[in-house]
């Protein structure tokens, strides 16, 4: 896979015009990274280590140094109370692994819901699902924006979502790299979703538990590609989106029906 087929040039966010908050993507260009645990997926960043691939003694023993090495880079000291927790825990893989993975699940999971913010985009502008879903059913609107740009200067991990044919979840191995390991939770999900052609932004605050406000992220408006205003729109709605496009000078777009199939079109308005 080259680098142009990793990132697509452009990614959308389908918003309506009725909440405040969704306003503010336009109008104050706020972007909002959201926690886990609101996701509409209960899968969604769920998908955890597999503690049963430490089958065997030495697995176990590179898993506990891996911890050690860790601990030991965050400036704590390896003392004689830490040495026994860690063969404690070694035995307990071995012997209990079910109870294991369980316990680290919800400890996992619970981080991941207080640390980890997500900002969920599309590759697509012209989805009639997704204006229906989350465009206010055709009647809010879509903005573009640049991929690289947001990437590099927003610092969050990026890329498209992945929807494994068989739906079962992908192996992370505990002996893993941790940014390939986060990748992976981070960028599966069930083929149910596929018709979305997600492709998202996550960010990691640790070892705070970020506010509100510090989810929120401002980008200047040459973020902004375009602008695409749902086929359904009133027209005081269309009204504001083409002034705003004006004032910050992004493209506006107008969606349309296809006049031959099921399909949404666009033409140009600014």
């Amino acid at each position: 896979m080259t680098q142009r087929d990793k990132y697509p040039p452009l990614v959308y966010k389908y918003r309506n015009w009725v909440d405040d908050n969704h306003k503010s993507v336009l109008r104050q260009n706020k972007l909002f990274f959201t926690s886990p645990k609101d996701f509409n997926d209960p899968f969604d960043y769920k998908i955890p280590h597999d503690y049963s691939l430490l089958n065997t003694d030495e697995k176990i023993t590179s898993y506990l140094n891996k911890k050690k090495e860790y601990r030991q880079s965050q400036g704590f000291p390896i003392d004689t109370a830490f040495i026994q927790m860690l063969e404690k825990f070694g035995q307990r893989i071995k012997n209990e692994p079910d109870k294991v993975q369980e316990e680290y699940n919800s400890l996992y999971f619970e981080g991941g819901d207080n640390h980890y913010g997500v900002l969920s985009l599309s590759e697509r502008w012209d989805s009639i699902l997704m204006w229906s879903h989350y465009g206010d059913f055709h009647k809010g609107y879509c903005v573009g924006l640049w991929e690289e740009k947001m990437r590099n200067s927003i610092l969050a991990t990026g890329g498209r979502i992945y929807y494994p044919a068989d739906n079962e979840f992908p192996k992370i191995d505990p002996l893993g790299d941790e940014i390939e390991n986060m990748v992976l939770q981070s960028h599966a999900k069930s083929s149910d979703w596929k018709y979305e052609e997600e492709y998202r932004l996550s960010k990691v605050w640790y070892p705070e538990v970020p506010t509100i406000e510090q989810r929120i992220q401002v980008v200047p408006n040459d973020f902004f590609a375009e602008i695409i205003i749902g086929l359904s729109a009133s027209t005081e709605t269309r009204k504001e989106i083409i002034q705003l496009g004006k004032e910050k000078g992004i493209k506006v777009y107008q969606a349309i029906k296809g006049p031959s199939k099921f399909a949404i079109e666009r033409t140009e308005l600014v």
